[in-house]
């Protein structure tokens, strides 16, 4: 699919101005040689935007996310078939650590800190690839701007935060990497409603100020769809249906499965919600 006159994909390939910083295409996902995880998910990330994932437990949408990230080879998985490509470049055969090197910094979920190590401990292992000196102190200084209450705690052992910090600790260890891309591995799991809403918000700025772009993957799908310019629903592996946050917002099927409310506004359970109308497949 090419770009119209005004230079913005459609589609499949996201509203974009230019060329995608990240395209994912038809790719097919095997774990141990014989399981299909993902079969043909295509999608496209933009240079300075929010994308996110949907999708209930099993849909594929961490799967995703360790495509790209090569992480897939350490749970015995593999990109079987299909391309996915960073700044042009394509990287689906590199490993997980040439991946990093090249600035697409993965946050998985559950808060994964050292809990042994101090709070700044934990930010000071984002910059091994990179190095101490400058890069790492322009790092830290980033994370202490968005993230002031870690300063606060950088002589704590991570283990003895609350969640929330835990969770800033970890997206302050990839902000300490200097990612290119950042991807978010359900960063709302088991957290307070005040505190997701300033993790949330801080997300928000370090993507409009600091320009980086996120491809995020989340279960609350009201939490995304606000986060979000452009957004893809996965189900057993597959894109069902994508387009921007808006349109998905207010598309009946989206409302009634992932945001559980009817045309008057009344919560509906999932099991209630028998199927949903797929989207036809993308050409490109």
């Amino acid at each position: 699919m090419a770009p119209d006159d005004d230079g913005r994909w459609q589609g499949a390939e996201c509203v974009v101005k230019g060329e995608p910083i990240l395209r994912v295409t038809n790719i097919e996902v095997l774990y141990h040689e014989v399981i299909l995880a993902l079969k043909g998910v295509s999608l496209a990330v933009p240079p300075d935007g929010v994308v996110a994932l949907l999708g209930a437990n099993g849909a594929g949408k961490s799967t995703t996310l360790k495509a790209i990230s090569g992480l897939l080879k350490h749970e015995n998985g593999k990109v079987a078939q299909g391309t996915i490509e960073f700044l042009g470049e394509r990287i689906d055969r590199r490993s997980a650590e040439e991946i990093a090197r090249l600035g697409i910094i993965q946050v998985i979920e559950g808060r994964r800190v050292f809990e042994h190590l101090t709070v700044e401990q934990n930010l000071r292992v984002g910059a091994h690839q990179a190095g101490n000196g400058a890069h790492l102190r322009r790092g830290l200084e980033l994370v202490y701007h968005y993230f002031p209450r870690l300063k606060d705690l950088r002589q704590v052992a991570a283990g003895y935060v609350s969640g929330g910090e835990q969770q800033m600790t970890v997206i302050g260890r990839a902000l300490v990497a200097g990612p290119r891309l950042l991807l978010l591995d359900e960063p709302s799991m088991g957290l307070a409603p005040l505190l997701i809403h300033e993790i949330f918000a801080i997300l928000a700025r370090l993507n409009q100020v600091e320009r980086i772009p996120i491809l995020l993957v989340e279960q609350n799908a009201k939490l995304a769809l606000a986060a979000a310019r452009y957004a893809y629903v996965l189900e057993n592996g597959r894109v069902v249906m994508d387009g921007p946050s808006e349109t998905l917002r207010e598309n009946p099927d989206v409302r009634d499965f992932y945001l559980g409310l009817t045309d008057l506004g009344t919560r509906k359970s999932f099991r209630a919600v028998k199927h949903y109308k797929r989207r036809k497949r993308w050409v490109t």
